[in-house]
């Protein structure tokens, strides 16, 4: 009776939901379970992995902050402020993200200990930001004293002093806490691992007492899975079996689609991650072209700087060796005649000495052999100077030459020869540019921290697109095709020197348009020294 009843079909189909009824209950069960404590480990785990990078964020909000004080208090101006209060905005919208997070995973975690652990932490992020508010006020105090920069400094190191700390501790808390969710969700997988074992030994010995009851549909099912994965072997991923049934094979059949999309998603992002890194190829090689051309721009200036060399060498040599030739010619020369000579040898023999001297210039300048020898003096004793120095040069061009120095007291702590011979060069190239009766200004005076001192003229003119290179060594613009204008290093040498001062150079300018009147105004700032020491020296 009992083999007639196994063997029919009814009672085979029966036998077989009964089975497949009793492992997809259990099947449910474990797999609710496990995916309820696998969600609650990995929220867990989400969560601290977040609140650790708002964490970190906090700290790089306070490098940034602790930096752009620094710039501030080391050169004032708007745009540095500008800057500090933008560092101090993003701050405390890291700090808003923080205590926001904190407040969702106190709404969201049903666990007491959960709920007390978050709401020591936001403890913690309360005293971190009441002591960013505290560092913030003593910053802005700080930038109000003499001395900014020092001030600055003493604040941020007792702020850290006390910040670092407790933010520290808080990182760590939140990493101790991931690597414990992980380590629960571990174990969660080898629990899930052993009673899955368990359930496939099961349904194996199941499989076996049916197997010549099922075996039909049974071989049927498996032909199907295996055309599907000689389909998958030949390339076509979206290939996908029918699951029917509620037994382990339909299981197994459904975790081969799941791994066949797996393969397909996996297929997917290796073709995605093929063309960004056909794109970064490509982005690479423009840029060793770009580099490249960078290269060629370089070398030509160089061959063009030889050039002018050679040409601004061998106009002075030519000139003194055609004086030489032509007073040597008559027997008895003339003393009017000898006269002239020399005065055409010198004056040739000086413009040489000119260039060799700019060459020395910018190779020690970029040999690092310059040395400064700093002292204080007034600045309007160094327009003096360069006025003095400059006024014959000027005067022969038909041009006129002032220096003011607003207030007479206003002094500098920097190496006097070389100011004015930077001065010196900036003046002359003032006047080189200028049409005779002109006048070229030299004037000095006081700009918050700095000390301000431009040389103006009105001649002719810088273009918009070369303002851009004036800066650069061997650079020479539309003007310098013509003989005096020198090698383009004049005003790169005066920025090397500037920037040695700690100051900085800026230049002005416009050719005039439709006017005809242009004019070009070079600013150098330099960092006013300590008040009252520095003006006692200085005078």
């Amino acid at each position: 009776m009992g083999r007639g009843l196994f063997s029919s079909l009814r009672a085979r189909m029966a036998l077989l939901l009964s089975v497949a009824v009793l492992v997809t209950v259990a099947s449910t069960v474990l797999l609710v379970f496990a995916l309820g404590a696998a969600n609650t480990q990995l929220d867990r785990l989400v969560s601290a992995q977040n609140r650790l990078e708002l964490l970190s964020a906090i700290s790089g909000r306070m490098g940034d902050y602790a930096l752009t004080s620094l710039q501030t208090a080391q050169q004032p101006g708007e745009r540095t402020r500008e800057a500090l209060v933008s560092a101090r905005a993003a701050a405390l919208a890291a700090f808003d993200r923080f205590e926001k997070t904190l407040g969702d995973d106190v709404q969201r975690f049903q666990d007491e200990e959960q709920r007390t652990l978050m709401a020591a932490r936001s403890r913690t992020l309360a005293r971190l930001r009441a002591q960013f508010e505290v560092l913030d006020r003593q910053v802005q105090a700080a930038l109000l004293r003499p001395d900014p920069g020092m001030n600055v400094r003493v604040v941020l190191d007792v702020f850290a002093a006390g910040f670092g700390s407790p933010l520290s501790q808080a990182m760590e808390e939140e990493r101790t806490t991931a690597h414990e969710a992980q380590a629960s969700v571990r174990e969660l997988r080898e629990r899930t691992i052993r009673w899955g074992l368990i359930g496939v030994a099961f349904a194996c010995i199941v499989a076996v007492f049916l197997y010549h009851r099922l075996g039909r549909s049974l071989v049927n099912r498996v032909a199907d899975v295996a055309a599907a994965a000689a389909d998958i072997a030949r390339g076509r991923s979206d290939t996908r079996v029918k699951v029917t049934g509620h037994d382990e094979l339909s299981l197994a059949m459904a975790r081969f689609n799941r791994m066949a999309a797996h393969l397909a998603r996996r297929e997917e992002r290796l073709v995605s991650a093929q063309r960004h890194l056909r794109e970064t190829v490509d982005a690479r090689t423009a840029e060793l072209r770009a580099a490249n051309r960078r290269l060629e721009d370089v070398d030509l200036a160089r061959r063009r700087f030889f050039t002018d060399v050679s040409h601004e060498l061998r106009t002075p040599l030519t000139v003194i060796l055609g004086e030489v030739e032509i007073t040597l010619r008559p027997a008895n020369p003339r003393e009017e005649d000898l006269r002239a000579a020399l005065l055409v040898i010198q004056s040739r023999a000086r413009r040489l000495h000119r260039r060799v001297e700019d060459l020395l210039r910018i190779a020690r300048s970029e040999s690092g052999q310059i040395e400064l020898d700093r002292s204080p003096f007034l600045v309007a004793d160094l327009l003096a100077d360069v006025r003095e120095s400059m006024l014959p040069v000027a005067r022969a061009g038909g041009l006129a030459l002032e220096a003011r120095c607003a207030p007479d007291d206003l002094a500098v702590d920097a190496d006097r020869d070389w100011l004015r011979q930077t001065f010196d060069g900036l003046v002359a190239n003032a006047v080189r540019h200028s049409p005779p009766g002109e006048t070229v200004f030299l004037e000095a005076r006081r700009e918050g921290g700095d000390v301000v001192i431009k040389v103006r003229d009105r001649g002719t003119g810088i273009a918009a697109d070369e303002l851009p290179h004036v800066f650069e060594r061997f650079w020479r613009g539309t003007a310098g095709a013509r003989e005096g204008t020198g090698f383009g290093i004049g005003l790169a040498l005066a920025k090397w020197i500037v920037d040695r001062h700690g100051g900085r150079i800026e230049i002005e300018s416009g050719t005039g348009g439709s006017e005809g009147r242009g004019g070009t105004c070079v600013s150098v700032r330099l960092p006013v020294p300590v008040p009252d020491t520095t003006l006692e020296a200085a005078q």
